[in-house]
């Protein structure tokens, strides 16, 4: 009962910062006024057009991020069983960037479609690359070892080859300096039409295979005397956060802390069970991120300040602190 109440007020949350996100910005809307253009489009009317053509788009794309990230963090942590795992783990991040970096540098691919789709193959390759260097498997706390020194060494290798061609190419770096950051001023619909379908597909697989991440945490043989074997569930789990993550930073850059902070909030509230832990980070981590987003656009209006700032700015803070906590 207690998880079922937290994710309803989850929901609550979330709902409350869309309207927040659909209303604050350079230009108040009042509710009433985002309501009306909500239920009654009229394309003469100014504060219409503000909702419809920049507002709205921008806060799906922050809940669908939101929530990806925040999944994804559960599941690596999760699988690696370290509770300061994030989708940057796996280096991600770092084969998305490198992907979109290429494309750009090649300057074969620029269109945002294009770029979404090579930052998701980026991200898949890295994971992969992840996964086989770790071992396969989680069969003993030594491949957990050698899973998180194989991301952080992809990770590494990968924003190495992402600084030096910016670094020798002064057009790539003026492209890639705004995505780096991390933020949901770029939103495109045509980038979000495309890349939805890889983040609903990434949070059913980690809902479906929640009861067998329950079983891995409580150790590979007491997982396999119940009939779970680690290595599909750990391919699958891999997948599912290279697609949630690579969507993500496709759609607003490589935002962190989200992935990270959002999974022991859900934990403290849920417990150690992963699909009620899903089922919360879903509204949770989009609220979080929109809610982020919503105050940078609110702080030094007109202008504003970028999401991945804010989250950092936010998060150090948070992250020190668990930090703290654990070394206890």
């Amino acid at each position: 009962m207690r998880s079922v109440a937290s994710v309803f007020l989850a929901l609550g949350a979330a709902c409350l910062v869309v309207i927040l996100s659909l209303a604050l910005g350079a230009r108040i809307i009042p509710p009433a006024e985002v309501w009306r253009a909500l239920t009654d489009f009229d394309p003469t009317r100014p504060a219409d057009l503000v909702v419809h053509g920049l507002r709205l788009g921008r806060t799906l794309t922050g809940l669908l991020t939101g929530a990806a990230l925040a999944v994804a963090g559960l599941v690596m942590q999760q699988i690696s069983r370290n509770p300061l795992a994030d989708p940057g783990l796996l280096g991600v991040n770092g084969g998305a960037a490198l992907a979109v970096v290429l494309c750009l540098w090649s300057g074969l691919v620029s269109t945002p479609v294009t770029l979404g789709i090579a930052a998701m193959i980026g991200a898949a390759l890295a994971a992969l690359v992840v996964f086989a260097l770790g071992g396969g498997a989680l069969s003993d706390r030594a491949s957990i070892l050698r899973l998180t020194l194989a991301g952080v060494a992809v990770s590494a290798l990968c924003l190495s080859l992402v600084s030096a061609v910016v670094l020798l190419d002064q057009g790539t770096r003026d492209q890639f300096r705004f995505w780096t950051i991390g933020a949901l001023g770029g939103y495109e619909p045509e980038r979000l039409r495309w890349l939805w379908p890889p983040v609903v597909l990434g949070l059913g697989i980690a809902l479906l295979l929640s009861r067998r991440l329950d079983a891995l945490a409580l150790g590979t043989e007491t997982a396999r005397a119940v009939g779970v074997r680690a290595a599909p569930v750990m391919g699958l789990s891999l997948l599912a956060v290279a697609l949630l993550a690579g969507a993500s930073v496709a759609l607003i850059g490589p935002v962190g802390f989200i992935g990270l902070i959002v999974p022991h909030l859900v934990r403290r509230v849920a417990g150690p069970s992963v699909m009620a832990g899903v089922l919360l980070a879903i509204p949770l981590g989009g609220a979080v991120l929109l809610g982020c987003d919503t105050l940078g656009r609110v702080l030094i209006r007109p202008a504003e300040i970028q999401t991945g700032l804010i989250l950092a700015l936010a998060g150090g803070p948070c992250f020190l602190l668990l930090i703290g906590r654990l070394a206890r």
